[in-house]
């Protein structure tokens, strides 16, 4: 392949790539769905094969291109025109939590663990989890929180509300296993624990699939049973 002939084949890639990108007018990177995202890298792929697999006319490349780029459009248009349609091809946003509690369902559906939830819930810069009133898993992959009412934003009204801060929460029991390290930590026995789920109605440990505690000696506890 000579230098001219790559820099013909780049220059009609390059022309067609940016009308078909203004065409699709895609969303910013932060707002697209997990589609958007691997269309987007196909893309780039075609075009960067349309450039160096010389045993392909350029030609042809580009009507595979040009065709990619069509079904992409047609599939934003069906999920701007159909309700169904927005649900097949963009999915719902999950729940996570709701109501101050964790959805073990949500969690499965999401393919999220329980670290991965708090990994999320302090990139919000929420570090106790009992301050969570819902969560939602959003179909760009980010997750929103909105806090109870107590934790939120301060207003000009509470601006003289100082309130001691209550730390970063240590989960002690995930999915009804004791984390004996957090104990160490926290200096406190098992039975400790005992009579923390007794003081909540609690009979066995394998009925709690999350328990933390702050500072303030403040305990949350999420029951596998989700009561909605």
């Amino acid at each position: 392949m000579t230098v001219f002939e790559v820099i013909l084949r780049t220059t009609i890639a390059f022309i067609i790539l940016y009308i078909l990108c203004r065409i699709l007018n895609k969303k910013l990177i932060s707002q697209m769905t997990f589609f958007d995202f691997v269309a987007g890298i196909t893309i780039g792929s075609l075009v960067a094969s349309s450039i160096i697999m010389t045993d392909v006319p350029i030609f042809i490349s580009m009507v595979g291109l040009f065709f990619f780029c069509l079904y992409v459009f047609i599939t934003s248009i069906i999920a701007i025109k159909s309700l169904w349609g927005r649900k097949v091809l963009e999915d719902e946003p999950t729940y996570l939590m709701k109501d101050g509690q964790i959805l073990e369902e949500g969690l499965k559906k999401s393919r999220f663990t329980v670290d991965s939830l708090l990994t999320n819930l302090r990139k919000k810069n929420v570090f106790n989890i009992d301050e969570v009133d819902t969560a939602f898993l959003e179909t760009d992959g980010t997750v929103t929180v909105l806090k109870k009412a107590p934790y939120l934003p301060a207003m000009q009204k509470d601006v003289f509300n100082v309130q001691v801060t209550r730390g970063v929460g240590q989960a002690f029991i995930i999915d009804g296993k004791i984390l004996k390290k957090s104990l160490d930590i926290l200096e406190k026995d098992i039975d400790w624990v005992k009579t923390v789920l007794a003081q909540h109605k609690i009979s066995s440990i394998d009925d709690v699939f999350f328990a933390q505690i702050d500072k303030q000696g403040m305990v949350y506890i999420d029951k596998r049973s989700d009561i909605i």
